[in-house]
């Protein structure tokens, strides 16, 4: 039986459990040496374009960005062409291509933009279409990935299930059930009405913040179906006996998508899922193992993405500098491990943070996934951070008014205000380009109105 420490910080508003948690467990990661990170954002696209006979068809769009140099990218399949403005002014037309390949163009950028596209070529043919602008930061400084974020049905169960898993420390309530800032922040016009619990695997461990939005607060529309979702899918685990974990939680009626399956890389991993339909997985390492569950720290926290690239170096600029392949593709086995009874690709990064501890708060991993196979095109939940499922991702930063100053200035959408009060620090959402979202939370130095 699992005895959690317990701590009763009522007063510890939702944001701010990572603050808490520093406190109440000592040593935590160690903020990095302010760096500048720099990143080629993309700024429009990609965006494709059917070429269709006759006259070409005008496509309108808008798009922000950093006053400055930037570089139109260009990809013309079977000798497409087209026109293209940007800000009513003609920057590519039919003799800047060649016949087939890639075009950049350099072009320059307002703080607001349109770009107005006119392909033209046989039907059939397509235009790839894209806009980056090379930017680096000096003013986001993140001290590690805290946790990410759960909305469940019930608490009590989750919490029964965390204590399944061997999660030894947490921290319930960790916020207060009503906080009307909190619940702007969030993205609600209002207040709203939740259960709040901080979970940990050990000391110096990112956590599960788990949520049970109730009564007029609550959604139930259910979690992602499928691991190919554009959007937070799953968090990995580490156990060190992958097969005695599969036959004793199974034994306790939690359901696992297949049996342990060893992927191409020499992965061997499974994934299951919690009463609410929330996708976890589990992967295998070396260590002592036990009768009940042996997981030992979290891996990373998945992110399904449109396009790897724009993702990327979205998340270079916050400060995940350091990267490693984890693309895969398989049939059979492998497919089924994740759901499938079709053949799957995806091109895939593990990026950590520059600076992070190998296994605190700053050693997770944010792990990017672009499915080619089977692809899902729809979004990711929308507002407010509410919806069932793994909705929200948890950075600490030095200086919150700084990190909302800059992605603001970067052009990036805000959710709500900042939630929280001057003296004990806030918390503040963004979308990331494919409308995850992102949570900081730091210092802030201005009264806030509860």
């Amino acid at each position: 039986m699992i005895h959690r420490l317990k701590s009763n910080l009522t007063h510890q508003a939702l944001g701010l459990r990572a603050a808490s948690v520093a406190v109440f467990l000592g040593s935590m990661a160690v903020a990095p040496a302010v760096s500048a990170y720099e990143a080629n954002l993309t700024r429009f696209g990609p965006q494709q374009y059917e070429c269709e006979r006759g006259k070409p068809a005008s496509n309108w769009d808008s798009f922000v960005a950093i006053e400055g140099p930037a570089e139109l990218v260009l990809q013309n399949g079977r000798g497409s062409y087209a026109w293209i403005k940007i800000n009513g002014v003609e920057v590519v037309g039919p003799r800047d291509f060649p016949r087939s390949g890639e075009v950049v163009v350099p072009v320059s950028l307002a703080k607001e933009n349109t770009i107005e596209v006119s392909p033209h070529g046989k039907p059939g043919d397509c235009l790839g279409v894209r806009v980056t602008q090379f930017t680096e930061q000096t003013d986001i400084e993140l001290t590690g990935l805290s946790y990410f974020g759960v909305n469940v049905l019930s608490m009590d169960v989750q919490r029964e299930f965390y204590d399944l898993l061997g999660f030894s420390i947490e921290i319930f309530p960790a916020g207060p059930e009503q906080s009307m800032t909190y619940a702007q922040s969030l993205g609600f016009v209002g207040n709203y009405w939740i259960y709040v619990a901080l979970s940990f695997l050990g000391p110096n461990q990112p956590s599960v913040d788990t949520v049970e939005f109730r009564g007029f607060s609550k959604n139930l529309e259910p979690p992602y179906a499928n691991l190919n979702h554009i959007g937070m899918a799953y968090a990995t685990f580490a156990t060190t006996d992958l097969d005695g974990d599969y036959a004793y939680l199974q034994a306790m009626d939690v359901e696992f998508v297949s049996a342990p399956t060893t992927a191409p890389n020499g992965e061997r991993f499974a994934f299951f899922k919690d009463e609410t339909g929330t996708f976890y997985k589990l992967i295998e390492e070396s260590g002592p193992t036990t009768p009940e569950a042996d997981l030992t720290r979290m891996v990373n926290v998945n992110l399904n993405v449109a396009d790897l690239e724009r993702s990327r170096e979205f998340y270079r600029l916050l400060g995940f500098v350091l990267e490693e392949d984890s693309s895969q593709v398989g049939s059979g086995e492998l497919a089924a491990a994740y759901g499938f009874d079709q053949p799957i690709e995806f091109e895939g990064l593990d990026m950590k943070l520059a600076g992070g501890l190998p296994s605190g708060p700053g050693g997770a991993v944010i792990q990017l996934r672009q499915w080619k196979t089977p692809f899902n095109p729809e979004a990711p939940y929308g507002g407010p951070v509410n919806h069932l499922g793994i909705d929200r991702i948890h950075f600490p930063t030095t200086d919150l008014i700084a990190t909302i100053e800059k992605m603001n200035e970067l052009g990036f959408e805000q959710i709500g205000p900042i939630g929280g009060s001057s003296g004990t620090g806030g918390i503040v959402f963004f979308y990331d380009p494919d409308g995850i979202k992102v949570e900081f939370s730091g210092p802030i130095h201005q009264p806030l109105v509860e």
